[in-house]
């Protein structure tokens, strides 16, 4: 699961759930095929304007994948997302539309939004409720 995920590898991740797979499984470090997910769409550029496949992402959402799980630091998902954006934004977009908290803090005292105003190569703040910490 951790593999297709990290791979946005949609089908794969349809054929493991099919078969039984678990989308709330955590691998050594204790990050879920969510956490890889996030991490990878928010790494990758923007999808075709030729049609729209479901993404790695989408396909864990839909099969009940928690979004507030966190890592070995306390990451979310979405901190995985905020923290590496390249892309144009879709990884965040769609774990606050399934609830995730941009403001739930991680082992080292720093929620999502706290980076996403100094890290990102587009413009995270403004996907986050409320914008960037004042």
């Amino acid at each position: 699961m951790h593999y297709a995920a990290a791979d946005r590898d949609a089908e794969d991740l349809r054929t493991l759930l099919a078969k039984g797979a678990g989308p709330e499984a955590a691998d050594a470090a204790g990050g879920t095929p969510l956490h890889h997910a996030a991490q990878a769409q928010a790494q990758a550029q923007a999808p075709s304007a030729i049609g729209h496949r479901p993404s790695a992402l989408e396909v864990l959402l839909t099969a009940g994948a928690p979004v507030e799980t966190v890592e070995g630091h306390g990451s979310t998902p979405s901190w995985r997302a905020v923290f590496c954006p390249q892309g144009e934004g879709a990884a965040i977009r769609l774990l606050l539309e399934a609830g995730a908290d941009p403001d739930r803090v991680n082992t080292h005292g720093v929620s999502p939004r706290a980076p996403a105003g100094r890290i990102a190569n587009h413009d995270a703040a403004a996907r986050l409720p409320g914008g960037p910490p004042s």
